[in-house]
């Protein structure tokens, strides 16, 4: 028996092959765009700021557009339910060519976007509904993507294939960072704030083909097929997610994702707020430039952490980090904001490098964890809303640090720079992850093939017989 027939009948990819790189490069450069875009929306705020909205202060213009874009993430729970129950449904594969289609698109479309100086606030109300648009689309593109890649991974890489893809967030961003600093350098802040604007969101076109034309050359997994040969498709797997025998599980993940999407925007959201606003004495290139080396460390350190876990575990290692990210939060984000307002470039960059490094590191594991956490038969929605069920709290951080911001830490920020209300939000995000993780399983060596207990639709009921914990 060849390996591609063993994997057709087991579910199980024992061999990294064509197939699993192909996978892996889909996930890498669908990941990739989110964060693209995400970065274009956050290190442009006050381009855009000026654009769309009315005059106003720098600070006041920049916290609008962060906030219309948390607003629009709160989609990102609908396109999850909807994609990933498709994705248990119809399959991976399709769903992604849905999803990258969509996102792509609604992406590509702020590039077309009108003025206020041309039609007034309505340019900021379009503006606010392409960010629905790319928010419903990118809940589904995690939701089939991260169980396509992982179960398309043989067990003892997925800690490193995990680190690899979620890496593409980082590289997204680090790549988009890197785009707006050559942009601002070749046309300048003002010819930016004119028109070149349109011309960076323009760029979101090149990752979206180089993923669409992979995942058309794609196959399914083996263990969604054996899924459907066993004719274990499940009628209803996005609301099974809720039903007694997992609502524990489901909760458990969403308390462990409340914490990372604190962990995740204490970066990507405020670190070029703080290198951006006053008393920072850096230019718009130059805190773009510093604020592109943190998204280095950020791709490394998923990498790291992925592979680490395939080692140590993942609830254990992230028990680790989280007493590490506690003691490191104010003195790294305090170096961000002296050496930004002092001009002190190395004290900046060894500062942003660290944020970078211990806010997204963990994140390495989430394709994998997440994947591990939830049967074959519901897995694209398991993960898909496990994983946006941490923006239910976790994505207000936009309202929560000029909260803090105002009412309790103002005598220790400035009235124009939010570092410290920022370090507190990660401390808050560290506390939540470790809880989430404290309550939960260890998941490393878990199987991701069909299980005897999955749901059976010709009964309707589910088999108990006992299975084993490991893979291979």
């Amino acid at each position: 028996m060849d390996v591609n027939e063993k994997q057709r009948l087991t579910g199980r990819v024992e061999h990294f092959g064509a197939e699993s790189a192909k996978a892996t490069t889909s996930q890498f450069f669908g990941f990739l765009l989110d964060a693209f875009d995400l970065t274009m929306i956050l290190t442009t705020a006050p381009v855009l700021a000026a654009v769309l909205l009315p005059p106003s202060t720098a600070l006041l213009g920049t916290f609008t557009i962060i906030f219309a874009y948390s607003l629009t993430i709160i989609f990102r729970p609908l396109g999850s339910a909807i994609f990933g129950h498709m994705g248990d449904k119809i399959g991976r594969k399709k769903d992604l060519i849905i999803t990258i289609l969509g996102l792509g698109i609604a992406s590509t479309l702020t590039s077309a976007l009108p003025t206020y100086a041309s039609v007034g606030i309505i340019a900021f109300i379009l503006f606010v509904l392409i960010r629905m648009g790319v928010g419903t689309f990118a809940g589904g593109e995690y939701a089939a993507g991260h169980p396509f890649v992982m179960e398309w991974t043989p067990l003892r890489f997925r800690g490193l294939i995990s680190g690899i893809v979620q890496g593409g967030f980082s590289f997204g961003a680090l790549l988009a960072a890197a785009i707006v600093a050559s942009f601002t350098g070749y046309f300048g802040i003002a010819a930016i704030k004119a028109y070149a604007w349109r011309y960076l969101f323009l760029t979101t076109l090149i990752p979206v083909f180089i993923a669409l034309i992979v995942r058309l050359t794609m196959n399914d997994t083996p263990a969604f097929n054996n899924l459907k040969k066993e004719n274990k498709i499940r009628k209803n797997p996005f609301t099974d997610l809720f039903r007694k025998k997992y609502r524990k599980d489901f909760i458990q993940v969403m308390i462990f994702m409340t914490g990372m999407f604190f962990f995740a925007y204490s970066l990507f959201a405020f670190v070029p707020t703080i290198l951006e606003s006053k008393p920072s004495i850096l230019s718009f290139g130059s805190a773009t430039t510093i604020y592109t080396y943190s998204l280095v460390s950020a791709f490394i350190g998923a990498i790291f952490f992925g592979a680490l876990s395939q080692k140590v575990g993942r609830r254990k290692l992230l028990l680790i980090w989280v007493p590490l990210t506690l003691v490191l939060a104010i003195p790294a984000f305090y170096g961000i904001f002296y050496g930004a307002s002092t001009g002190n470039v190395m004290l900046t960059y060894a500062s942003v490098l660290t944020v970078g490094f211990i806010t997204q590191a963990p994140w390495g594991i989430i394709p994998v964890y997440l994947s591990e956490r939830f049967k074959t038969s519901m897995r694209s929605s398991g993960v898909g809303f496990g994983y946006s069920s941490g923006i239910f709290i976790g994505g207000w951080f936009s309202i929560y640090v000029p909260l803090m911001h105002k009412y309790l830490f103002s005598s220790i920020d400035t009235p124009t720079n939010i570092w410290f209300s920022t370090a507190v939000l990660l401390m808050i995000g560290a506390v939540i992850v470790g809880v989430g993780q404290y309550i939960g399983p260890e998941t490393k060596g878990k199987r991701l093939t069909p299980e005897k207990d999955d749901i059976d639709i010709n009964t309707n009921e589910t088999k108990t017989t006992t299975i084993t914990s490991t893979d291979e």
